[in-house]
């Protein structure tokens, strides 16, 4: 942790300023405590301010931080195995599709919030591309590794925190963003109204939200889930690996099938479709993707299988968020997997 990040830092219950204690006066803390005037204390370890607080989460997140952080554990070199893959596929959802536009976007904004930054990819390409301050949060350990790669850049900040109780006072950010994180915790709703609070009127905000599927996928879904959802991650690893056999094995059917009509009772659209693709958006999920290593590919059906919540919504129910929060939509992506958008924080 940099010492001058002391400053910025809001203890999550009273948002009270933050004292830092700790040995020596170098630059950069590796242990310490932050301090509020009420007493209460979150601890500095390996570089990192947590306050993650077991007795403070909600239902079901204790099992999120226990995923997840399991999760980063086991794939500590996801950030450079995928970052080919999910960078473009970030910036084409956005509307950005180059770094150059992002770049453009971004400048003149000088506190950014990656909210959910696991190992920290959105977090450097923001830092990259811009001038800002960057401070990346997540709620599980997996942060470490993000501090790990990235912390000695001078403007890239790592904290282990809760999206619901965020450690930054209201309005402290001018972009937000928080792709693939927020369906994750108890209630996407009240997850995207927490980071809100948190940014300025004009301020810009990026989320994604898994999307609704057909009725088939959905049914899959609910029924392997509430089964894998309460295996050890252990054995939902092993389970994700199973899928991922099936998701490779079908793919190098290299076989293709054409749906003749539209079957709106299942969600089906006519068209030619790849048999793998085709299962994978109407039956169950099986992901593979063949310009990622093995262990990603298993991570990424993990990511799915293993976390108590995973909601799916509909574009309406996006909108009128968007609506309700007082956000402006500047851009609006649609696919199988999710909604992503990109929108204005206006007055209300």
């Amino acid at each position: 942790m940099k010492r001058g990040l002391v400053e910025f830092l809001r203890d999550p219950e009273s948002g009270g300023p933050l004292t830092l204690i700790a040995e020596g006066g170098a630059p950069e803390i590796e242990a310490g405590t932050l301090r509020a005037a009420s007493g209460a204390e979150h601890p500095i370890l390996a570089g990192v301010p947590r306050f993650v607080r077991v007795e403070n989460l909600a239902p079901g997140q204790r099992e999120t931080v226990e995923t997840f952080s399991f999760k980063w554990q086991r794939a500590q070199g996801y950030r450079g195995a995928t970052l080919p893959h999910y960078r473009q596929w970030y910036l084409d959802r956005y509307g950005f599709g180059s770094e150059e536009a992002l770049a453009r976007f971004l400048a003149g904004k000088t506190r950014i919030l990656d909210a959910g930054t696991a190992h920290g990819r959105d977090a450097e390409m923001y830092a990259r591309r811009s001038a800002a301050d960057v401070y990346g949060i997540d709620i599980s350990t997996g942060v470490e590794n993000a501090y790990r790669d990235l912390g000695g850049h001078e403007r890239l900040h790592f904290i282990q925190a809760d999206i619901g109780r965020l450690p930054f006072p209201p309005g402290f950010f001018d972009f937000i963003g928080c792709d693939q994180v927020i369906h994750h915790t108890p209630d996407t709703r009240r997850a995207l109204a927490s980071l809100l609070r948190h940014l300025a009127p004009g301020g810009h905000v990026a989320f994604y939200v898994y999307r609704k599927k057909g009725p088939i996928r959905e049914f899959s879904d609910d029924y392997t889930r509430e089964r894998t959802t309460r295996m050890s991650a252990d054995e939902c690893l092993q389970f994700s690996e199973a899928m991922t056999h099936l998701g490779k094995a079908l793919t190098e059917v290299k076989a293709e099938i054409e749906i003749p009509a539209d079957i709106p009772l299942l969600d089906i659209k006519a068209g030619r479709y790849d048999v793998q693709r085709f299962i994978y958006w109407n039956v169950l999920k099986c992901y593979w993707n063949a310009g990622m290593d093995w262990d990603s590919n298993v991570i990424t059906n993990f990511d799915w299988y293993h976390p108590v919540h995973a909601h799916r919504h509909t574009v309406d129910e996006v909108r009128q968020w968007c609506t309700e929060e007082n956000l402006s939509i500047e851009h609006l992506d649609l696919q199988e997997s999710g909604i992503s958008v990109l929108a204005r924080k206006t007055e209300p």
